[in-house]
């Protein structure tokens, strides 16, 4: 649909359409109150034709006083508290007017402040989970609160590593009301990586590098490098493995043991089994086709049947050993282990290579399931 409208426009237009609606209706709904929920869920993906832009520090003034006036607190001390806020001697960046918004929320909103409380401790904690986010009956009629809260929380979630908590808050925000649209895209992307998402991620970044405006050197830079990491991730690879690991360790260190903790361990171990089972596979076929050369070559056919012993030839004799039920993660042909150690060696960094080398230890003493 073109550049999107201007911020100060995008705000009054939910204004003006609750104004048509109540008059059609016969009353208008009380400001921050809805008469039903709007449809909450995934935010769908930018159309290629938006451009994201943030707001001027006038515009943005303009419309924090709206919404002051909305609250009715036009006429109380807020007005002359943040006044100083918002008087810049240059122009502000994106992140710093998002900063000032937040100040004013917090100085206005009682559950705005017990968020932003709540988040000045850097750890992560059920308690933090149990923060109140503005309800979805709160877009209609406060876009511009709604999702710069979402958007704050999100954030510090993602400094935290909790990418999944904190992309479950990014699903619900409107981009076109967030004052620093960049940083925004930004951080779900780096949630989106983390979590191998490499669809949802590569759409963000594609929003990010060509659909928004005034995006930072650094932002920049790192999104090319997410874009080149993702766009190299095959599924059900080894590299793909090594990842998954590290991510079921940084959500342990969150104590987080839900089911999307085991679903991934799952993954894990299905994508290791076809890996080996391959491995195994390529060295049948050389097993066979060392065997046809022997044969051409009037190699013994069963080498087994008989032992040579200091030239003593006796029958083909070992003892038995109990080896346990096992289900051979670690007992791989000696040229498949070389093949996957090489592969580790030379594909990936030291710390992948020993977390996959770790994680194959455990899972060879891992008993097979009954039969």
């Amino acid at each position: 649909m073109g550049k999107l409208q201007t911020f100060a426009s995008r705000l009054l237009f939910p204004a003006l359409m609750i104004s048509v609606l109540g008059s059609a209706a016969g009353a208008a709904p009380a400001p921050g109150r809805a008469t039903a929920q709007p449809e909450t869920g995934k935010a769908p993906p930018a159309d290629a034709s938006d451009v994201y832009a943030p707001p001027s520090a006038a515009e943005l003034k303009a419309a924090v006083l709206d919404w002051v006036e909305q609250r009715h607190l036009l006429e109380t001390p807020l007005v002359d508290a943040i006044a100083p806020s918002w008087q810049f001697e240059e122009k502000p960046t994106p992140e710093r007017l998002f900063e000032t918004l937040m100040r004013t929320f917090y100085l206005a909103d009682a559950e705005t402040r017990q968020l932003v409380d709540g988040c000045r401790q850097w750890s992560y904690s059920p308690t933090l989970l149990q923060v109140k986010l503005p309800g979805a009956d709160r877009d209609r009629y406060e876009p511009l609160f709604t999702n710069n809260v979402r958007y704050f929380l999100a954030r510090h979630f993602t400094l935290l590593t909790a990418y999944n908590d904190a992309l479950s808050i990014f699903q619900q925000i409107d981009v076109k009301y967030v004052v620093d649209p960049a940083g925004c895209l930004f951080h779900r992307a780096v949630c989106e990586q983390h979590l191998l998402m490499k669809e949802q991620g590569l759409k963000t970044l594609q929003a990010l590098q060509n659909q928004t405006e005034g995006v930072p050197v650094r932002y920049r830079k790192l999104a090319e490098l997410m874009q080149s990491d993702l766009e190299k991730l095959e599924e059900k690879s080894l590299g793909e493995v090594a990842r998954q690991m590290k991510d079921v360790e940084r959500r342990l260190s969150l104590q987080q043991t839900d089911a999307g903790v085991q679903k991934v361990e799952e993954k894990i171990i299905a994508t290791l089994d076809e890996l080996i089972q391959k491995l195994e596979e390529q060295q049948q076929q050389q097993n066979s086709s060392s065997g046809g050369a022997q044969s051409a070559g009037q190699a013994p056919t069963n080498p087994a049947s008989e032992s040579y012993v200091g030239g003593v030839k006796g029958p083909g004799e070992t003892d038995k050993k109990d080896i346990g039920h096992k289900d051979h993660w670690g007992d791989l042909p000696p040229k498949a282990r070389e093949a996957a150690k090489n592969m580790l060696e030379t594909e990936f960094p030291a710390h992948y290579r020993q977390a996959v080398e770790e994680y194959l230890k455990k899972l060879a003493d891992r008993p097979a399931p009954p039969r």
